[in-house]
């Protein structure tokens, strides 16, 4: 019970490391104008990426709201297995509407940029991550 509460923990809310969505919130913007000459499509994969922003900070904000709430069960002599199990499954449902946004914000953010392009993207936005963590 507390192994499977744990993993369910760590998948529901990430094992840390971050925010998620670091490389799509902070270093795909300046790669995107390099990469896509196009100016009207260039205009629309950022519009998107701003909506893809904005529900990656929604998400990150949420989880992080349900970790102090996890938390507070845990430090809570009196939580019941019940309590546990209402604010997981609460937890689960959440993030699968939030995980479905997510996917729908980036796909139309892919309308827009071609398939080449994006793996010039994602390699440059990678770099210019690795580059800052020095």
């Amino acid at each position: 019970m507390i192994a499977a509460t744990i993993l369910a923990i760590l998948i529901i809310f990430g094992a840390g490391g971050g925010p998620f969505g670091e490389l799509m919130t902070k270093y795909t913007k300046d790669p995107i104008k390099e990469t896509i000459v196009e100016e009207d499509r260039q205009k629309m994969a950022l519009h998107e990426l701003k909506s893809l922003k904005g529900a990656i900070k929604d998400f990150n904000k949420h989880v992080s709201k349900d970790i102090k709430q996890f938390d507070k069960l845990v430090k809570n002599y009196e939580s019941t297995p019940e309590q546990f199990d209402q604010m997981i499954s609460g937890v689960l449902t959440k993030r699968k509407q939030e995980v479905e946004t997510l996917w729908e914000q980036r796909s139309a953010m892919l309308t827009h940029i071609k398939a080449d392009e994006w793996q010039t993207i994602v390699s440059s936005a990678k770099a210019k991550m690795e580059e800052k963590k020095k």
